[in-house]
C-alpha cells in the first residue's frame, strides 16, 4: 500500500518508484562543508526526484512515528532557546555528543524498530518496507542532506531517550537531546560525573540505534562558576539564556554562505535568526546593515532562492 500511495502522490507509476528506489543510493551529490572547528563534514544532497519522494514520506508517513519529549530538535514548537531554557535554573551541566550521528543510524535499526512497533507498519508489505528503506537510507545509512534523516533519527532514538530520561529521573537530573547533543543538568553537586558513566554504559548497550558511539573529546562538565553553553545559548548567572558571541559568529557565517546551504542548513539558520533577534534587536539591525535586506530575507525564509 505504501508504494501505491507514494506513486499516486508523486504522479508516478508504482513500478517506476520501485525501480528508482533500487538505485536511490546513487542519486546524491556529495560534497564537503567546513565545520566550526575547521574540520570537514560530508553532505549527501539528494537529487530533485529523490528529494520529492523523501518529502512525501516526511509529510505523510513519518509524522506517525512517535518522538520523545526530550528530543528538542526538528520538531514544531521547539528551538535551541527552549532546549536551553530547560537547564537555565540548574547549577551543574553535562554535555555529551555522538560521533557521526546520522551515518551511525542504519537500515538495520529501522528493521529492529519495525519489529518492536509492528502496528506502525500495518498494511505495509515486505516490498513497501524495503522500498521505504532504499529511499530514506543511502547505502543503508542516514545522510546529512536528506530531508527525512532528522525525523527518522528522532523516531529511532525514542527508546534511547526514554531510557535516559528514566535514568536521569532517579537522580533528579533534567535531560534533553538536540540532534546529536545530549544535555544533563541538576542543582545538586557530585551527581553528573557518575551519571556520565551510566549514560556511556546505556548507549553502549542500545539495541536501537545499535551503532551510536559517544565522542569523549566533546564531553563537557560546567557550572555557574564558568560559562554554561547549551546549543550555542549561554546560561548566565542570572539563570536566563543569553545569545553568546560564538552563536552570533555562526549566524553571520551562515548568512554569508546562505546560497550554498542545504535545506536543513537553511531551516536551522531561520530558526537561529528568529530567536537571536528576539534577544538582541541591535544584532538584527547590524545584520541588515552588513548583509542587506535581500540576503536577510533569504536567511529568514528557507523557501526563498
Amino acid at each position: 500500500m505504501l508504494i501505491e500511495n507514494l506513486a499516486a502522490g508523486a504522479g508516478l507509476k508504482s513500478d517506476f518508484v520501485r525501480s528508482f528506489a533500487r538505485g536511490a543510493s546513487h542519486a546524491y551529490k556529495t560534497y564537503p562543508i567546513t565545520k566550526r572547528d575547521g574540520g570537514e563534514r560530508e553532505i549527501n544532497h539528494p537529487s530533485k526526484e529523490l528529494k520529492f519522494l523523501q518529502r512525501w514520506l516526511l509529510l505523510y508517513v513519518l509524522p506517525d512515528f512517535p518522538v520523545h519529549p526530550a528530543a528538542t530538535a526538528y520538531q514544531k514548537g521547539t528551538s535551541i532557546y527552549k532546549n536551553a531554557a530547560v537547564h537555565a535554573s540548574s547549577k551543574y551541566l553535562l554535555r555529551m555528543d555522538f560521533t557521526k550521528f546520522f551515518p551511525s543510524i542504519k537500515a538495520d535499526d529501522m528493521r529492529a524498530y519495525k519489529a518492536s512497533r509492528p502496528t506502525l507498519f500495518n498494511g505495509w508489505t515486505h516490498d513497501d518496507f524495503n522500498t521505504f528503506c532504499l529511499i530514506v537510507f543511502r547505502n543503508s545509512e542516514l545522510t546529512i542532506g536528506a530531508p527525512t534523516s532528522p525525523a527518522i533519527s528522532n523516531a529511532l532514538c525514542f527508546d534511547m531517550d526514554a531510557a535516559i530520561e528514566d535514568l536521569c529521573a532517579k537522580s533528579g537530573v533534567k535531560y534533553t537531546r538536540y540532534a546529536d547533543d545530549l544535555f544533563f543538568s541538576t542543582i545538586e553537586p557530585n551527581v553528573l560525573q557518575p551519571l556520565q558513566t551510566d549514560i556511556e554504559h546505556l548507549v553502549a548497550g542500545l539495541k536501537v540505534p545499535a551503532h551510536l558511539t559517544l565522542n569523549a573529546a566533546k564531553t563537557r562538565h560546567s557550572s555557574r562558576k564558568g560559562a554554561r553553553r547549551v546549543t550555542g545559548i549561554i546560561i548566565g548567572s542570572d539563570r536566563k539564556p543569553h545569545i553568546g558571541r560564538s552563536l552570533k559568529r555562526e549566524i553571520r557565517g551562515m548568512i554569508h554562505r546562505v546560497d550554498s546551504l542545504d535545506d536543513e542548513g537553511r531551516s536551522r539558520l531561520s530558526g537561529l535568526l528568529g530567536y537571536a533577534v528576539g534577544f538582541d534587536r541591535k544584532f538584527k539591525n547590524d545584520l541588515i546593515i552588513k548583509y542587506g535586506n535581500e540576503r536577510m530575507d533569504k536567511a529568514r525564509h528557507p523557501g526563498l532562492k
